[in-house]
């Protein structure tokens, strides 16, 4: 068996290595000068500390002029990368202060970095030596009160957030699509261009549009660069938040917030039933989209609203050979669709049949009366007008984020591969942008508006055929949905 190592017996070299000391040294701007506090000064002492100990030094690891308030000094890193390479296992300061003047830190290099490294920390000054079991013992207590001094800030922390909440301030890092944060604070205000996105979800839910269709839609619309619309779930979050109906909410409970809402509570406790509802039915029926309907056997499922409560309606046998759509909030067989407990929507004449045929022939008179359709195509607009200026503000912010970004790139902090992903999200999100904008010019609206006159020609044949998906298909592009209160039926158009 060896018991040399390099020449040295093996039990004097282990005992010479575990001697071994990095020496450290800090003074701040205002103590060099002062009597005791000098590089030379503390060099010295340590100096003369290791002479009388026996103990060899590795290196003196200085910071002149650093406060001990950061950790981020080159000295200490130096003395870091020592204890990590095992090249010392002693360290020795003056005075604790010299350290470091935060407990936290100093807590972080006696735990995490010497002790954890099997080396002991000596200060001098305080007989404060982590080799004895005095020495542990304070480490121990210091960790104690840093413990329960970490604790006390989490549950201040903790009731500080309780109690804005509970004043209807919004509690997040980040703002919800939609909102943006006012500057130097947590507040939020209704961004007017994003805005647009989240009533156009809940426009697009509400009358029928599975989460799919809509992830689709807006991907189509708006490009990538604001929402990760292709994620179900993200399409969910947005219908789920009540923050859009001015809401913030605190384990559950709901309190008024102080800021704007950009959806209604109808429209959001409407969104919040159906989410819930379809977790429990046949969820195809009320997977209608743009152009891809479910496979229900009734035209105008998904697209029926009451005209009093706003619950939805469904087609519900009444007697052997009839069918009637019925509201929700009458039919009852749903709570999560209950809108009203006193909803009057409960004469109205129709039949599955005859509304089915009301809304056909309304399609049929705009296919054969080109005024008419133009008509009505001006009616829509006068109701839904397009928020010019919130897009072009947003096309603007679209150029200084490019512009900043090949700021960036010319100064050579980034090389183009980091970047281009992010430009391209970006370019694709301003094309978008601005065919919205082209597509509601005069010339090109009208382009656009005779595709669609040109597709209601085929309608009669759709009819004729008895293709029942493909005359879902087409209803279902036209309409947004039909609000029934009995005797008056009103339908939103999609084209306009």
């Amino acid at each position: 068996m060896k018991t040399e190592k390099n020449g040295i017996p093996l039990s004097v070299a282990v005992k010479s290595f575990e001697n071994v000391a990095d020496l450290y040294i800090r003074v701040s701007t205002t103590e060099q000068a002062e009597e005791g506090y000098s590089v030379e000064a503390q060099e010295a002492k340590l100096q003369a500390y290791c002479k009388a100990m026996s103990y060899t030094i590795n290196r003196v690891c200085i910071d002149p002029g650093y406060s001990g308030t950061s950790m981020d000094r080159p000295g200490l890193q130096e003395l870091i990368t020592d204890v990590r390479s095992n090249r010392c296992k002693k360290i020795l300061v003056w005075k604790l202060d010299r350290l470091s003047r935060s407990q936290k830190d100093t807590l972080i290099l006696l735990e995490d970095v010497f002790l954890a490294n099997s080396c002991d920390f000596i200060s001098v000054m305080e007989s404060f030596d982590t080799s004895t079991p005095f020495g542990r013992c304070i480490v121990g207590i210091l960790a104690a009160f840093a413990q329960m001094e970490r604790e006390n800030i989490r549950i201040r922390t903790t009731l500080g957030r309780v109690e804005k909440i509970r004043k209807g301030y919004f509690s997040g890092s980040h703002a919800p699509l939609g909102y943006k944060f006012k500057d130097g604070c947590n507040e939020l205000l209704v961004n007017p261009y994003t805005s647009i996105m989240v009533r156009e979800v809940f426009r697009l839910f509400l009358s029928g549009t599975g989460l799919s269709a809509i992830g689709r839609y807006m991907l189509d619309k708006y490009g990538p660069g604001q929402y990760d619309w292709a994620k179900n779930t993200a399409i969910r979050r947005i219908l789920s938040n009540p923050v859009y109906m001015g809401k913030v909410r605190l384990n559950g409970e709901l309190f008024d917030g102080i800021h704007e809402a950009i959806i209604s509570e109808t429209d959001w406790y409407m969104a919040a039933a159906l989410l819930e509802h379809n977790k429990a039915i046949d969820k195809r029926s009320y997977r209608y989209a743009l152009g891809t309907p479910g496979r229900g056997d009734n035209l105008l499922t998904g697209l029926l609203f009451c005209g009093d409560c706003g619950a939805r309606m469904y087609a519900r046998k009444v007697s052997k050979t009839k069918k009637k759509y019925i509201c929700h909030s009458v039919a009852r067989t749903s709570a999560a669709m209950i809108k009203s407990n006193h909803c009057s929507n409960r004469l109205h004449p129709y039949t599955v049949e005859e509304l089915d045929a009301v809304i056909i022939n309304e399609i049929k008179k705009l296919s054969i009366d080109r005024s008419y359709f133009d008509s009505m195509v001006e009616r829509c607009r006068d109701e839904k007008p397009l928020d010019f200026s919130a897009i072009q503000e947003r096309i603007a912010e679209i150029d200084k984020q490019t512009g900043r970004l090949l700021n960036i790139y010319q100064t050579g902090l980034v090389c183009l591969e980091e970047i281009s992903a992010r430009l391209g999200t970006l370019k694709e999100e301003k094309e978008k942008l601005q065919q919205n904008l082209l597509s509601s010019d005069s010339a090109t609206a009208s382009c656009s508006l005779d595709a669609t006159w040109k597709s209601l020609q085929g309608f009669s044949a759709i009819i004729a055929s008895g293709d029942l998906e493909a005359m879902q298909r087409l209803i279902h592009s036209l309409i947004d949905k039909v609000v029934v209160l009995n005797n008056d039926i009103t339908i939103y158009w999609s084209f306009c």
